[in-house]
């Protein structure tokens, strides 16, 4: 017999977080182990960096990244002690989301009791990790940030908050400005605490200073190889000013609009699950972090037995670091913030009554179907399975399974290839000759930068180019900041087209050697009129 009524029986947290590891694996890999190719995923932009810098090169010098290295670095570890392996980065995920749910859970339980502070894992499940299933520098980043708060909840001595800092300089070191703004909210709530309990201005102003103190000093220690190897100016332009003057050109995506824009698709009944999740973390994020303050300022005397200097923590560390992605906030990045306000909602919803006690079981309830269902469709649905040179790739999309086939059986490992979008170097073990791996119609991509490719297609005499369609001239309208156009009019004088994949990709031939003699009359006509090829194609009218 329990102790304690408010503790959840001694078997739920072991079949909890069973639960959550299943989910994970059964979402990320085919039974019995291949791993799920994620189309369009960020990661593998950093997989494939990680690759370059195995081969020797060095990020910000050989290669073009805004973000900070810490991504990059990981993989690069990984791969440098086992190998590249196609199942590392949905392995990776796994780790990432099993560690997440555990540190939600543990900073849950010093807020909220019995089996409700689970719930918030639940959800975060649901609603957060599985639509941005993605082993970028955010996932990192955030839990970083949240193993911060976990060591700071129940005491504040000056060891602890050592620590929290140091995470908020790791958090950094994989997104700059995440543990920035981490140490900002947290720096907040020391003030606040300092105010509330009456200790001297002294007191906090040490405490302040050993928090900016530890952070300044890891933050440095993590960044100073690559900026002694790179140079402080290099560095800088990549991390600071790039991400500030061009980041937010790329797209609407990149800026304030993006919040509430991009309504997940409707078109299958199995997509309401996706639409509601996406309502649901729009409502709540950052809503619950506004009610809270209002609630706190009502209620804090009335009720002085709750633990409201935790909630403060909790609240302004997750206000903070959704101030970080306010000027681009899409829904994948309010995915990777959402965890302080799951942790609100759910204490929102502890009192006894009869409204929030229906609530909570609906919750638990939908999102153990829903997360179970996720999971069998996962298992049952179609997928072709390809045979990448790292291993085995379950793809589940059949375009781009065509894709990366036709692709596969016409490159080989090692080949050089530019790619628009930068997707298929890691899958098919392809190398980029340029410094960038990808292509932006605005100033997101640096004229420079553009003349780095026609001189890198040109040096190496590449056989193959991806280019999207999206950017064909006047597609998407004139755009002043456009630097294509030399790079446009280079491919249109030394390639053909032969193909189209995903309905989105346009594949090109160089002119000269074996490419030109295999260029076939079909292919010609898979050209649109925009694109004018060169000689040796036959001389016929493309058609529409």
């Amino acid at each position: 017999m329990k102790s304690n009524p408010c503790e959840p029986p001694v078997w739920f947290p072991y079949c909890f977080f069973l639960f959550t590891a299943a989910f994970l694996y059964l979402v990320l890999f085919i039974l019995p182990a291949t791993p799920e190719y994620l189309a369009g995923a960020d990661q593998y932009s950093f997989l494939y960096n990680a690759t370059r810098m195995l081969r020797g090169e060095m990020i910000y010098r050989d290669f073009f990244q805004f973000t900070a290295p810490g991504t990059e670095l990981l993989y690069f570890a990984l791969f440098k002690l086992i190998g590249v392996h196609a199942w590392i980065p949905n392995a990776m995920l796994v780790v990432l989301g099993f560690s997440l749910t555990w540190v939600c859970v543990s900073v849950s339980r010093k807020v909220l009791s019995g089996v409700a502070a689970y719930l918030p894992g639940l959800l975060f499940l649901l609603a957060a990790f599985y639509p941005n299933m993605d082993g970028s520098h955010h996932w990192y980043s955030t839990l970083a940030v949240t193993a911060a708060v976990a060591l700071v909840i129940e005491k504040r001595n000056r060891k602890r908050v050592a620590g929290a800092a140091a995470f908020c300089a790791l958090a950094s070191f994989f997104t700059q400005t995440r543990g920035v703004c981490a140490l900002f909210g947290l720096a907040l709530f020391l003030w606040w605490e300092n105010r509330m309990v009456g200790h001297s201005r002294k007191a906090l102003i040490k405490i302040e200073a050993l928090l900016a103190g530890v952070f300044s000093t890891v933050i440095v220690g993590l960044n100073l190889y690559f900026v002694w190897v790179v140079g402080l100016k290099s560095y800088l332009w990549h991390t600071v000013i790039f991400v500030v003057r061009y980041f937010p050109a790329d797209s609407p995506q990149n800026s304030f609009g993006a919040y509430l824009d991009a309504w997940p698709s409707l078109t299958r009944w199995y997509h309401l699950p996706a639409l509601l999740s996406w309502l649901f973390l729009h409502l709540t994020v950052p809503l619950i972090y506004i009610l809270f303050f209002a609630r706190f300022w009502r209620e804090s005397k009335a009720k002085p037995e709750q633990p409201w200097d935790r909630l403060m923590l909790v609240n302004l560390l997750g206000l903070s670091t959704f101030a970080g992605i306010a000027p681009a906030a899409t829904y994948p990045r309010i995915c990777t913030v959402a965890l302080p306000g799951l942790i609100i909602l759910v204490w929102f919803l502890r009192s006894g009554g009869r409204l929030q006690s229906l609530v909570r079981q609906m919750l638990w309830l939908g999102a153990g179907i829903v997360l179970t269902g996720y999971a069998v469709r996962s298992q049952t649905r179609w997928r072709g399975i390809y045979d990448a040179p790292a291993g085995r790739l379950a793809v589940s999309d059949p375009q781009v399974y065509e894709g990366i086939e036709w692709l596969g059986s016409r490159t080989h490992p090692g080949q050089l290839l530019f790619d628009c979008n930068g997707q298929v170097y890691f899958p098919l073990g392809l190398q980029s000759p340029a410094e960038v791996q990808f292509l932006s119609d605005t100033d997101y991509l640096r004229p420079e930068q553009a003349r780095n490719v026609i001189d890198s297609l040109e040096r190496h005499r590449v056989e193959m180019v991806l280019w999207c369609l999206d950017y064909d001239p006047g597609v998407r309208g004139f755009r002043p900041d456009d630097h294509l156009g030399p790079l446009r009019e280079y491919l249109q004088t030394h390639y053909h087209a032969v193909k189209i994949i995903e309905n989105s990709v346009r594949v090109l031939e160089r002119n000269e050697g074996p490419a030109a003699e295999q260029f076939s009359e079909g292919a010609a006509r898979s050209a649109p009129r925009n694109f004018t090829p060169a000689t040796p194609p036959p001389k016929r009218e493309p058609e529409s």
